[in-house]
């Protein structure tokens, strides 16, 4: 197994190859863009400042009537709930023989707690592509596999949480164009 990372400016963005598999991951982190090469983390562990809530905790609950505990339990609830939901990676995993599998990890880094895994078998698969969208004043692209259903055609976004940067996303686009482009028959007009 051998795990590449080919691009310099993306240090996120990493390849693990096997005989069987290929994994195209992405961590929730990224350089700073203006050149200072300082990392900007988008799901943060567990700070000094966090090891005060104990502490606080402790001084107000003696005091606080059942309301007030209510509501504090209900916030240290949703505080931890947003500290143990952070999404750490997300992948798309291609296996040759089978399809494609898009993972979410999310957890308190650096421990995954939760993965959301979606198949996508080759004789369903009918494209990758990169498309385009636009939020507020800022262009966003993203990687989407195309296949069809009984429904019709359907999209899987890959990296939906992340968004990688274009680089990234044309690295992925071409090696999944070469590793599924024998597998994948034409569209076929209704």
């Amino acid at each position: 197994m051998q795990r590449l990372h080919p691009l310099q400016t993306n240090p996120e963005f990493s390849i693990l190859r096997s005989a069987s598999f290929h994994e195209y991951r992405v961590e929730n982190w990224h350089l700073a863009r203006d050149g200072s090469g300082s990392v900007v983390r988008n799901a943060s562990s567990w700070s000094w400042s966090y090891s005060l809530l104990p502490v606080i905790i402790s001084v107000l609950w003696p005091k606080a009537g059942s309301l007030h505990r209510i509501i504090l339990t209900l916030a240290v609830i949703l505080f931890l709930w947003t500290r143990c939901t952070q999404v750490i990676h997300e992948s798309v995993i291609v296996l040759p023989e089978h399809g494609i599998q898009l993972e979410t990890h999310r957890g308190f880094p650096p421990l995954t707690f939760s993965i959301s895994r979606r198949f996508v078998p080759h004789t369903m698969l009918r494209d990758v592509v990169i498309n385009e969208g636009i939020k507020r004043w800022d262009i966003r692209y993203y990687l989407v596999a195309l296949n069809e259903g009984t429904t019709g055609i359907a999209l899987d976004v890959c990296f939906p949480n992340i968004l990688p940067h274009f680089p990234v996303l044309i690295q992925i686009y071409r090696d999944l164009r070469h590793l599924i482009a024998v597998q994948v028959p034409p569209l076929q007009s209704p």
